[in-house]
């Protein structure tokens, strides 16, 4: 959780950042990303709360080895929980599309507009780093960490599976954190626009809060009810446990609950992800472009 404490003072320091420059602007910027961070943190800490029920644990290693010892990564246990986790980190490190409070076409770099030189480099290695520290937190939390994927599957096929498990561990979790940085830093720079600080603001608090509750509640029943302590294994299996498998009819499923959970989830996304008929839903947050031409809306006539 020491990891934890450390984004949660992030807001004092750009805060503060931003007012020791004497400038207004910068005041501004520090504020409106003071405010952004203190919104998204929330859902975050309590995306994280999940994964320490899930794994009964607040300790790295043990919720590390608790994936590997029940026999599936977290991810396709609570896809909610990282989706969370992976929103609200990239709210917390202030990538787009949620980089208003620096939006450097507009603001002309937020509260770091006073900083130039070394100093502007030191703040955006620091920003870098923040981004790779998510990275490497998501493949801990949600990806296994150090543990190969399908260790017991491909580890059993003649040669390739001992080239497959003398892959170190220090290698896996950093392809894991690379392909989140790619896959979802990268990626939504690229695809996503820039939404409004209400919108931000409203995103956070209206729906990511309740939906990191419901995802803490979640994962309390599944942590009560579907979980077979009796199926884990030791560390130093190499297959991995069979905590997780659904038993029907005197018929056990392997990975059952997660294969469940990670096809329902993955149908809500892809109905929530339909772009709303904005004619018929004017609620703020959803909006991404105006009804009207560029050129030919008038202020104030709304």
């Amino acid at each position: 959780m020491f990891a934890f404490a450390i984004f949660g003072i992030a807001p004092l320091g750009v805060f503060f950042a931003g007012w020791s420059s004497n400038n207004k602007y910068t005041l501004l910027g520090g504020i409106r990303s003071a405010a952004q961070l203190t919104a998204y943190e929330i859902p975050l800490l309590l995306s994280i709360l999940g994964v320490c029920i899930m794994a009964g644990s607040f300790n790295f290693l043990e919720i590390v080895h608790f994936q590997h010892s029940s026999g599936t990564w977290l991810f396709f246990l609570m896809p909610l929980g990282g989706v969370l986790f992976l929103v609200s980190m990239i709210a917390e490190v202030e990538r787009i599309p949620f980089d208003m409070p620096e939006a450097e076409a507009e603001l002309v770099e937020g509260w770091w507009t006073e900083y130039g030189g070394m100093r502007f480099g030191l703040l955006f290695a620091a920003e870098y780093m923040r981004v790779y520290a998510a990275s490497i937190l998501f493949a801990h939390f949600f990806l296994g960490g150090w543990h190969a994927p399908f260790a017991g599957l491909i580890g059993s096929i003649p040669l390739v599976g001992d080239l497959w498990l003398a892959i170190p561990g220090i290698g896996w979790t950093l392809l894991k954190a690379w392909l989140i940085f790619t896959v979802v830093f990268v990626w939504a720079r690229t695809a996503l626009p820039r939404i409004r600080t209400d919108q931000i603001l409203e995103f956070g608090w209206r729906m990511l809060l309740p939906l990191a509750v419901l995802q803490v509640a979640l994962s309390l029943i599944y942590r009560l009810y579907f979980f077979d302590p009796s199926a884990m294994v030791d560390i130093t299996d190499t297959a991995g446990g069979w905590a997780w498998d659904l038993t029907v009819l005197d018929v056990t499923i392997p990975w059952g609950y997660p294969i469940l959970t990670t096809i329902f989830w993955t149908g809500v996304f892809i109905v929530m992800m339909k772009d709303e008929n904005i004619e018929e839903n004017e609620a703020r947050m959803y909006h991404i472009r105006t009804m009207t031409p560029a050129g030919t809306h008038t202020a104030g006539t709304e």
